[in-house]
């Protein structure tokens, strides 16, 4: 067995037996950050912590503890190593998310709130430094994909007051593709195989097979595919599938 495989065997374990402190302080270690003590890692709060719906949806310690994992593996040399980190982000997601299908691909620097209120088919990819307001609840449909420094929000504020805020989920549908540095906003249904172009701010529903741009964005043509089989516009990231759920052989 090779020591990556291993430690992610020991990662697994450590999950399934429950995210409990011990258990948390053994996988800090396996991913490079030895000499934690409980009582530090028992003390660490998040911001989402301090956050209103903080109150009405609040971490768990085994949930708080995967928020941490989730970022801090970025912060480690290991962080680099995608044939550790890709699956070790599977497991956290197939743990905290509220659904995770098979085939979660995600690069480096994508952060998120509110995990547990995050839903995820298959082979959904993330990539590079996205950003998810959870808050609200978002839900990612099979093979949908946002790419680099997409941001996704699913909370506004009142005008007048701050404090006032409204909540309001944001769909990203079946072969969906969000193109780089995209907002979507609160409420937005993104249809099933469509796209936001590069740098549009999506401030309304976006219909199936339909691509959009520009701000606010627009409908512009309709996506250039004829077929039926939602298979065959193969929404893989990398090389030979790695890491995905190959569509064609079931």
């Amino acid at each position: 067995m090779g020591i990556v495989k291993k430690m992610l065997l020991d990662v697994e374990n450590c999950f399934k037996q429950g995210l409990d402190t011990e258990n948390m302080l053994k996988v800090m270690d396996i991913i490079g950050f030895p000499g934690y003590s409980a009582e530090l890692i028992e003390s660490y709060r998040l911001w989402g912590d301090y956050l209103p719906r903080g109150e009405e949806y609040p971490y768990t310690q085994a949930q708080r503890y995967m928020h941490i994992l989730w970022e801090i593996i970025d912060r480690s040399p290991l962080g680099i190593n995608c044939a550790f980190t890709i699956p070790f982000r599977q497991i956290i997601a197939k743990h905290l998310f509220k659904k995770c299908g098979e085939g979660f691909l995600t690069n480096e620097g994508c952060r998120f709130n509110y995990g547990h209120l995050i839903e995820v088919g298959e082979n959904v990819t993330w990539n590079h430094c996205c950003y998810i307001d959870a808050k609200g609840g978002v839900k990612f449909e099979d093979s949908s994909m946002i790419t680099e420094y997409t941001k996704i929000f699913s909370h506004g504020h009142s005008e007048s007051d701050h404090v006032e805020r409204s909540y309001n989920g944001v769909v990203i549908g079946a072969y969906a593709k969000v193109y780089t540095n995209c907002t979507v906003l609160p409420g937005v249904h993104i249809g099933k195989g469509a796209i936001c172009a590069t740098g549009a701010i999506v401030t309304k529903d976006v219909e199936d097979f339909t691509l959009v741009a520009g701000i606010p964005a627009k409908p512009i043509r309709k996506r250039k595919f004829e077929g039926e089989d939602l298979s065959l516009l193969h929404h893989y990231t990398l090389s030979n599938n790695a890491f995905q759920v190959n569509l064609e052989d079931r």
